[in-house]
């Protein structure tokens, strides 16, 4: 006979694998119709579009709006929520890398950012001064994206990188002493007037420096190379909920609510 304590331990034990168990079939369960997403601001009314169109069928659908980038990636990861729209896909690999994480991005990829360098003060990047300020993002793959822009507006050249991406340390040449001024994603658009130029999304140009997106200093030409979607852990990749989901948003009445939301600010593939 087992003593009281062996008891308890085994118990304890018990307990332990009937919640692991639990937690992993939640994780896994394709015929699940209880979905949590997340969100940022700008990405909200689309889990809206995919809410009313997955509740007809009998899903039930939570929406959480987070106020920082990298924020809803993490909840993800850690189970707390079951996709969500927010980062483009080279950021989320890079997520991935650093959290041992496996985020995927559901197929077909459903829209990309427009990103250029903007100025208040300037019409032409010839015009930028010796010193000019100019604010750019600051996690790894978007300061990459920045400077590549950089680059290819000839304001800098680039060495071999130091490291996975692009730094400022890898800036080779700047003829015009251009002063770097990191910041978070969604801060960068809010700088424009304080600063010579800014890289940044037209989306954030439009929303929070009200300037027309389309009018700009020099356009990233890597732009559709950052696709942004339904973002899901990989075991729900291939899961009915997320492939309805992503049916919903790529049927002709989201794209044209799409292209009357987000004018020139984003683009469908």
């Amino acid at each position: 006979m087992l003593s009281k304590f062996k008891q308890k331990i085994l118990i304890i034990f018990l307990l332990a694998v009937v919640i692991s168990l639990s937690a992993c079939s939640k994780s896994t369960d394709p015929d699940r119709k209880e979905i949590k997403l997340g969100c940022l601001a700008y990405s909200e009314p689309m889990l809206q579009w995919i809410k009313e169109g997955l509740e007809p069928l009998g899903y039930k659908v939570e929406i959480v709006m987070f106020d920082a980038n990298q924020l809803p990636a993490t909840a993800l990861k850690d189970g707390s929520i079951d996709g969500v729209i927010a980062n483009h896909k080279p950021w989320i690999d890079t997520f991935n890398a650093q959290n041992k994480s496996n985020l995927k991005m559901v197929q077909p990829y459903h829209f990309y950012s427009f990103f250029a360098m903007y100025s208040a003060k300037y019409k032409n990047v010839s015009e930028l001064p010796e010193n000019a300020k100019i604010t750019v993002m600051s996690d790894p793959t978007n300061l990459e994206r920045c400077l590549l822009i950089l680059r290819d507006a000839g304001i800098i050249t680039l060495g071999p990188k130091n490291g996975p991406f692009y730094t400022v340390i890898d800036i080779k040449d700047n003829p015009k002493k251009v002063k770097l001024i990191e910041a978070e994603i969604t801060q960068v658009a809010r700088s424009l007037q304080d600063v010579d130029a800014v890289i940044s999304s037209a989306y954030f140009i439009a929303s929070a420096a009200n300037v027309d997106p389309k009018v700009f200093l020099f356009e990233d030409r890597q732009n559709k190379d950052f696709p942004l979607g339904l973002i899901v852990r990989a075991e729900d990749v291939e899961s009915p909920w997320a492939k309805e989901a992503v049916k919903v948003l790529r049927s002709d009445k989201n794209k044209a609510r799409f292209a009357e939301q987000y004018k020139n600010k984003y683009t469908l593939y």
